[in-house]
C-alpha cells in the first residue's frame, strides 16, 4: 500500500528509518513556499502559468507534444473527408433515384430532365454538404472532441515530459530510479529498440512487395518473433522491454480512464449549451475544469496512488483545484487551440500543483 510523501508524494512508509529517497522530505527549491507558507487559492490560480513555464524553460519537453498534435489534427482531418464521401454517396443515391421515377420519355425530353435533376441537385449537394460538415465539424468542436482525443492520444508524450521534469527538481525520474530494472543503459535499449524496428521494417516492406496474400502477417509475427528471441537471448534488455511496456499500458489505461471520465461529465452538461449568451462560455469552463482534474491521473498514476488516496487528495484541497480548473477552463474559451495549448500546461501545472499540495493527511497514522 502506497503512503505518499508529504512532499514529493512517491511512496514512503511510515515509520522508515530514513527520509524519503526521492526528495529527503524537503520540496525542490522551485517548488518551495514564501515566508508566509502555503496560499491554496494562490498555488491553484498560479498552476497553469507555472505549468507553461516550465514547459518553456525545460529542455527536452516540446519533442514529446508535437506527435500528439499531429495524429489528432490528422485524426480530424479524416473526420471531415469521411464526412464529405458519405454526403457525396447520399447525393449519388438520392440523384439515381430521381432519374429511376422519370417516365418513358423520349431522348430529348429524358436528357433535358436528367440534365435539370443533376443541376438542382449540385446545387443542393453544395449547400447540403457545406451545411452538414460544418454543422457536424461545430458540433465536434463544441462538444470539445478534439480536447478529449488529444488528451487520450497525449497521455503517454505527457508522461514522458512528466519524467523530464521531475529530473529537473529531483536530479533523477523517481519512477525510473525505482522501478527501472538494472543491467542495461538507456543507450543500450535505444540500440537494441532501433534494431527491433529496423529487422520489423525490413520484413513488412518485403511483405509488401512479396506476391503472397498474408505475406503482411507473416510479416508482423517474424517481427514479434524477432523481439522475443532478442527478449530471451538478452534477459536485462528482455526485463526492461516488459517494465516499458507495463508501463506505457498503465500510462494509456490512466490517459483513457481519465478522457473517459471527461467525456462522461461533459455529456452530462450538454443541456447548458443551450442557455442563451452564456452557455457556451460555461461549457467552456466547465470543459477545461473537467479536463484540467482528469490530467491530475498522470502524477497520481506515476505514484502508483489508489483510488482512495485519489479521491481523498481531491476531496481535502477544493479551493486550490477549483482555481486550477477555471483558469484551464478559461483557456479552452478559444476552440481547437484552447485546447492544444491547455493541455499541456494544464498537465504539467497539475503535476507542480500535487507536488505543492502538502500531502500529510494521505498518510497512515503512526
Amino acid at each position: 500500500m502506497i503512503e505518499p510523501c508529504p512532499s514529493c508524494g512517491y511512496d514512503w512508509p511510515s515509520g522508515a528509518a530514513q527520509p524519503c529517497v526521492t526528495c529527503a522530505g524537503a520540496l525542490p527549491q522551485p517548488l518551495r513556499h514564501g515566508p508566509k507558507g502555503p496560499s491554496p487559492l494562490l498555488d491553484g490560480l498560479l498552476a497553469l502559468p507555472k505549468g507553461a513555464a516550465l514547459l518553456v524553460s525545460t529542455r527536452g519537453t516540446k519533442r514529446w507534444l508535437v506527435p500528439p498534435a499531429i495524429a489528432t489534427f490528422g485524426a480530424f482531418v479524416a473526420a471531415t473527408w469521411w464526412l464529405y464521401r458519405q454526403v457525396s454517396q447520399w447525393v449519388e443515391h438520392g440523384r439515381e433515384w430521381a432519374i429511376a421515377q422519370l417516365p418513358e420519355l423520349g431522348a430529348p425530353w429524358r436528357g433535358l430532365a436528367e440534365q435539370a435533376i443533376d443541376q438542382g441537385l449540385s446545387l443542393a449537394a453544395g449547400k447540403l454538404a457545406s451545411a452538414f460538415v460544418a454543422l457536424s465539424l461545430g458540433l465536434l468542436v463544441s462538444l470539445w472532441a478534439f480536447s478529449l482525443l488529444y488528451e487520450l492520444l497525449a497521455g503517454p508524450f505527457l508522461d514522458e515530459v512528466h519524467g523530464v521534469v521531475e529530473r529537473r527538481w529531483f536530479g533523477e525520474d523517481p519512477r525510473a530510479a525505482r522501478e527501472r530494472p538494472e543491467g542495461i543503459t538507456t543507450g543500450q535499449c535505444a540500440a537494441l529498440l532501433g534494431l527491433c524496428a529496423l529487422v520489423g521494417g525490413a520484413l513488412i516492406l518485403g511483405a509488401e512487395l512479396a506476391p503472397w496474400q498474408h505475406a503482411t502477417w507473416l510479416a508482423a509475427a517474424l517481427s514479434i518473433g524477432f523481439v522475443a528471441l532478442l527478449a530471451w537471448r538478452k534477459p536485462a534488455f528482455g526485463a526492461w522491454l516488459r517494465w516499458r511496456t507495463a508501463v506505457e499500458l498503465r500510462t494509456v489505461f490512466a490517459s483513457l480512464k481519465a478522457s473517459s471520465v471527461s467525456g462522461l461529465l461533459l455529456l452530462f452538461a450538454l443541456p447548458v449549451l443551450f442557455v442563451p449568451l452564456v452557455g457556451k462560455p460555461l461549457f467552456a469552463l466547465f470543459a477545461g475544469f473537467t479536463t484540467a482534474l482528469s490530467l491530475l491521473d498522470i502524477p497520481m498514476s506515476r505514484r502508483r496512488w489508489s483510488f482512495a488516496t485519489r479521491w481523498h487528495f481531491l476531496s481535502r484541497n477544493p479551493l486550490p483545484l477549483v482555481a486550477f480548473g477555471t483558469c484551464a477552463g478559461l483557456g479552452f474559451l478559444l476552440p481547437v487551440l484552447g485546447p492544444l495549448l491547455v493541455v499541456p500546461c494544464a498537465s504539467v501545472g497539475g503535476l507542480w500543483l500535487l507536488v505543492r499540495i502538502d500531502k500529510t493527511h494521505l498518510r497512515r497514522a503512526p
